[in-house]
């Protein structure tokens, strides 16, 4: 039976990778590059608005500040779990939204087990 996350997903350490900015409210706006390859990259000079702008809630807001490099995903997990106490499924939801973010290339994931491998 595959259970997500597993051991080795909360154990990785995810590190941002793309630049953000504060929005209204104390919330996180995350800019993404419309076009995130280098062979690319002479388009996004001619594009009137060459970024997505991804703004966060304070939920989201909280996964991305405590996403540091430092923090392996239980333990942003855990943070998540201290801020909004008494939320139900809360690792499952973190790891989850990490997954999307790294599916997005928002941040990487480095190997937390395996500190010889990272970045």
């Amino acid at each position: 039976m595959n259970t997500f996350p597993d051991d080795a997903f909360l154990a990785a350490i995810p590190l941002q990778v793309l630049s953000s900015e504060p929005g209204e409210g104390g919330i996180v706006v995350l800019i993404r590059p419309k076009i995130l390859s280098r062979r690319w990259v002479w388009l996004l000079r001619m594009m009137k608005k060459p970024n997505y702008r991804v703004k966060l809630d304070a939920r989201g807001t909280a996964v991305w500040q405590a996403c540091d490099g430092n923090r392996s995903v239980a333990q942003v997990a855990d943070v998540v779990a201290f801020t909004f106490p008494g939320e139900p499924d809360t690792t499952l939801r973190t790891a989850l939204f990490i997954q999307e973010l790294f599916r997005g290339r928002f941040l990487t994931l480095l190997d937390g087990r395996n500190p010889s491998k990272r970045g």
